[in-house]
């Protein structure tokens, strides 16, 4: 069996979740009786040697022109709405070369093609004529069958546009779906949500994908020396910075609220709102913006922290809450941060907070922090999470279900 990862999501330069998975995917399925190839843009998850079966795409020029408005702070602009569908209207696919994906294709000559990102389905349907007898698997990491208002909603623009603009939310998603013959789904919700459209369907959660052993003691404390946080307690969010989803204003409105002097509030990550972020930390010395760190150096903030916290409005999975599991980290979450698949196993024993208030994620701040009985409830529930979403289970379940899927065309 031979299989095509495609993911072509982080071709102005994003990184996250769906690409640390492509990566991950690229290297372990190969392990495990997977012949696997991938084309993409290479980033910072491609640490190891790929032996001539990645293709890697040449950057954009949107990428140069991304990072300069973030650099002069154009951010609200780049996140308005009616210049994102500009955008896909206009330009969204200038400078693509199918023709180098095309020979690639036809060289590989794949049984299954994952696709990683609804952006990979504009591409793929140039492809089409290609891709011969190949299956199309789409992995629904963009959470393309969500809840949304209109076909314009900021986060499912690229879907409009790939589809045919102005067909309606629905007939959007019916196009889309009727493309792939089978679906990974992240979650139960998503689950349920595909198979409306009748296409096979299954779940592979994410899980804790950083290589490398755990950060020494002297590693540790050169990290605290170096932040100026030595004798502090830290509370920490890691992923992207979007306001949209990610909700951080009620963490850092919620934390100046605390005057403890021992705690350090620290925001590991890049994005649209680091403006927005470092305008409302103003003043506070104990919040600390550090922007994005590299794969290598994660494991070393998760490692000098005391508590995460995902305020979230939604998450199709959130994998970062499973990587501050993994290194013991005690979780409190948002309501909507919480998948149903979790809630599922782990319902009372989760410290949630409402992510519109403000008061109540203060009470569980502290309350996670300096409450003994509930902070070591939480440390034993970040043991039960960690070992339920482990690299090995989920990389197992992902190649058994493309295998089933390989065998008979259904999972």
């Amino acid at each position: 069996m031979r299989l095509l990862i495609v993911d072509t999501g982080s071709r102005v330069g994003a990184v996250g979740g769906a690409e640390r998975v492509a990566a991950n995917l690229f290297y372990e399925l190969d392990k495990r009786g997977i012949e696997t190839f991938y084309m993409g843009y290479k980033n910072d998850y491609f640490k190891h040697k790929t032996n001539g079966k990645a293709m890697f795409l040449k950057q954009l020029k949107q990428k140069a022109l991304k990072e300069m408005g973030e650099h002069i702070r154009m951010n609200s602009i780049m996140e308005n709405r009616i210049v994102r569908i500009g955008y896909y209207a206009l330009y969204s696919m200038k400078g693509i070369n199918t023709t180098e994906m095309e020979q690639y294709v036809r060289k590989v000559k794949p049984d299954i093609i994952l696709a990683n990102s609804i952006l990979d389905y504009v591409i793929l349907k140039r492809l089409k004529q290609s891709l011969g007898n190949a299956k199309i698997v789409y992995m629904e990491h963009a959470n393309a069958s969500g809840s949304y208002n209109s076909a314009f909603d900021y986060n499912i623009i690229p879907l409009t546009f790939g589809t045919g603009t102005f067909v309606g939310l629905e007939r959007a998603r019916k196009r889309f779906f009727s493309f792939f013959d089978g679906i990974i789904a992240l979650n139960t919700e998503q689950l349920r949500a595909v198979k409306r459209y009748e296409k096979p369907a299954t779940i592979v959660h994410d899980s804790y994908l950083l290589d490398g052993p755990k950060p020494s003691i002297h590693e540790i404390n050169k990290l605290k020396l170096r932040l100026g946080v030595k004798k502090c307690r830290i509370v920490l969010y890691l992923g992207r910075l979007s306001e949209a989803q990610k909700n951080i204003s009620i963490l850092i409105k919620a934390f100046r609220k605390i005057k403890d002097n021992s705690l350090r509030l620290l925001i590991v990550g890049e994005g649209k709102s680091k403006p927005l972020y470092e305008r409302l930390s103003k003043g506070d010395e104990r919040i600390m913006i550090t922007g994005r760190v590299s794969e290598h150096d994660l494991p070393l903030f998760y490692a000098i922290s005391d508590l995460y916290v995902s305020p979230s409005i939604w998450e199709t999975f959130n994998m970062t809450l499973i990587e501050a599991a993994t290194f013991g980290l005690p979780l409190l979450l948002s309501e909507k941060a919480v998948i149903e698949d979790i809630r599922a196993k782990f319902n009372n024993e989760l410290l949630l907070f409402n992510p519109n208030d403000e008061e109540e994620l203060r009470e569980k701040l502290l309350l996670a922090m300096d409450g003994n009985k509930v902070r070591h409830n939480l440390l034993a529930l970040s043991k039960k999470i960690a070992y339920e979403y482990s690299k090995k289970n989920q990389m197992d379940a992902c190649a058994s279900a493309l295998k089933k899927f390989h065998a008979a065309n259904s999972f």
